[in-house]
């Protein structure tokens, strides 16, 4: 069945938003209505995709974000765009939504003047690390220690909440083997000075399986990821196949 992306047009749209973080986090973890709508009317961006439903249009996935300034060198005006929260139904996904959503997103960002988007998830699922960084293109330079405390969804429930905080350069291109800034801000090689680093093909199956390896290999992912950035490495892309997960990593030119 065929989607839709549009932006949020309504109230309904902000509570359907709601009912879809309700059923993949659980009821106490969501964004509030009132947050999304407060958010769009000031300078936020609120996009959802839609297919026809029993009922009329029903909504199946969601992006929000909002404007924020930044310490990144490179961004227009000192501003970027932070993508707080996304999502798509567990019974929708793999028909390329998310990313159909956040193409929209960084549609709706560049007509605002801005050329980065900004946002975090934890980088030992795959999947996720597949769409930001083998698909969109994102880097990623930070890692945040249990950025969010204590979750207590099912899907982070018992692990500290270690996160990348990624970088996404609407302007960013491939020019003679390199990743180039349109202003030459930022650039790293894409042919020397690389390793990379594999993850758990299944992080939520080791969760399930194991609770103590989890942790052990949330501890030692964090150990190396936090070396290799401190020397100026950045997570440069992913590769995901039946049996691997693999992120390489590039030296940063000075």
């Amino acid at each position: 069945m065929s989607y839709t992306i549009r932006h949020f047009k309504d109230i309904i749209d902000h509570e359907r938003c709601e009912a879809i973080q309700a059923k993949v986090w659980g009821e106490p973890f969501v964004v509030p209505a009132n947050m999304t709508i407060t958010l769009q009317r000031h300078g936020g961006v609120a996009i959802g995709a839609f297919e026809p439903g029993p009922e009329g249009e029903q909504m199946i996935g969601f992006v929000v974000g909002f404007m924020s300034p930044t310490h990144h060198a490179g961004a227009n005006r000192g501003l970027s765009h932070h993508s707080h929260i996304a999502a798509v139904l567990p019974e929708k996904q793999g028909r390329g939504i998310g990313e159909a959503l956040k193409r929209a997103q960084a549609d709706a960002v560049r007509a605002q003047g801005l050329n980065l988007i900004t946002w975090t998830y934890d980088p030992l699922e795959a999947k996720n690390a597949r769409l930001n960084i083998g698909k969109l293109g994102c880097i990623c330079r930070t890692y945040i220690r249990n950025a969010y405390g204590d979750m207590r969804d099912a899907l982070n429930a018992g692990l500290p909440s270690d996160r990348f905080e990624v970088e996404w350069w609407l302007d960013r291109r491939l020019v003679d083997g390199e990743w180039r800034m349109a202003n030459d801000r930022l650039r790293f090689s894409a042919r020397n000075d690389q390793f990379s680093i594999e993850i758990p093909r299944n992080f939520q199956a080791l969760k399930r399986a194991d609770k103590e390896a989890a942790l052990r290999c949330r501890l030692e992912m964090r150990e190396r990821f936090e070396q290799a950035f401190a020397q100026g490495y950045a997570v440069t892309g992913f590769a995901l196949d039946d049996a691997h997960a693999v992120y390489t990593l590039t030296r940063l030119a000075g």
